[in-house]
């Protein structure tokens, strides 16, 4: 997979990321070796992403639909999808609610690309407000982790490679200090 990350990094800060029309957007502008480069994330994205942060406390009860029939856990449908179309809404045993989405994708190429453009974006979202990212990839798996502190629900960015095929999940979970 390492093979694929470098040359998608640098595509992405080369070419900038594309805008929707029709929306209100914020740009960034990171300057590097006097050559500027913009990237824009809309306000719609930041805003779904901070809803999902906030909704974090109240268990995320704005976004839960019908439960899941699962004798093992409390689990509900979600009706906001920020990546694929299968996202969930589990209660564990300390009675602390996690957000989490998947999604399988075909090849290696798409996996990477599609990582590394949520990341570009959670980057965008967080990182202005103080949230540390940390990344990690092996052979097989990227991991992309978002901190702000022991109070705040952490965010998880996976794919890894199973079986054939790849899988992508998004994750908002507990903080790390609880």
């Amino acid at each position: 997979m390492k093979n694929y990350i470098i040359p998608s990094i640098v595509a992405f800060i080369l070419a900038g990321c594309t805008s929707k029309t029709n929306q209100t957007t914020t740009t960034a502008t990171t300057t590097t070796t006097n050559q500027s480069v913009k990237t824009t994330v809309t306000l719609d994205e930041c805003s779904t992403i901070n809803n999902l942060i906030n909704g974090y406390e109240s268990g995320f009860n704005s976004i839960k639909t019908d439960k899941v029939n699962n004798q093992f856990t409390n689990q509900w449908r979600a009706n906001t999808h920020i990546i694929g179309a299968t996202c969930t809404v589990t209660l564990n045993k300390s009675e602390q609610a996690s957000y989490q989405c998947q999604t399988p994708v075909n090849t290696q190429t798409q996996t990477v690309k599609s990582h590394q453009k949520l990341a570009k974006q959670l980057r965008q979202c967080l990182t202005k407000t103080g949230w540390f990212e940390s990344q990690k990839e092996t052979a097989s798996s990227i991991y992309s982790t978002f901190v702000l502190d022991t109070k705040t629900p952490v965010i998880t960015l996976s794919t890894n490679q199973e079986g054939n095929g790849f899988s992508t999940r998004f994750e908002i979970a507990p903080p790390l200090g609880l």
